[in-house]
């Protein structure tokens, strides 16, 4: 396995955000409409579904593990929000979010440490950050 493969499957395991959570992240975020939302390890894609409800924002996650993004749909069609969220099954050591305005990272330390460099350095100042 390569060092990028064991970073994507370790940068956290799965740990539902939850809405205490969600509520400080947009407390601190607050996101607009006018932002493209990225959540890195979305999981069931929650924060990006509140995000998305709560201010019609596109959100876009990153999700690595197959099953997660099989569940992150489904919460994205249930609460249909189809037109604002999308999943993308990837690696989120080789994803390109440079479009992004706002980063919701919600990992155990090393993974922060793996992603925060390449998030904080592909990014102009507008850039909000939230590690949960």
């Amino acid at each position: 396995m390569t060092t990028a493969a064991v970073l994507a499957t370790n940068l956290a395991p799965f740990n539902p955000t939850g809405d205490g959570a969600i509520q400080v992240a947009m407390d601190m975020l607050r996101p607009q409409k006018s932002d493209v939302v990225y959540d890195i390890g979305c999981g069931d894609a929650r924060f990006l579904v509140t995000a998305a409800v709560s201010t019609g924002c596109t959100c876009i996650g990153i999700e690595y593990d197959a099953d997660l993004v099989r569940r992150a749909h489904l919460s994205v069609e249930q609460h249909h929000v189809v037109d604002l969220v999308s999943i993308r099954h990837e690696d989120a050591t080789d994803a390109d979010f440079t479009d992004a305005t706002l980063i919701f990272l919600y990992l155990v330390p090393k993974g922060i440490q793996a992603l925060l460099p390449r998030s904080v350095q592909a990014h102009h100042e507008a850039l909000r950050l939230h590690l949960g």
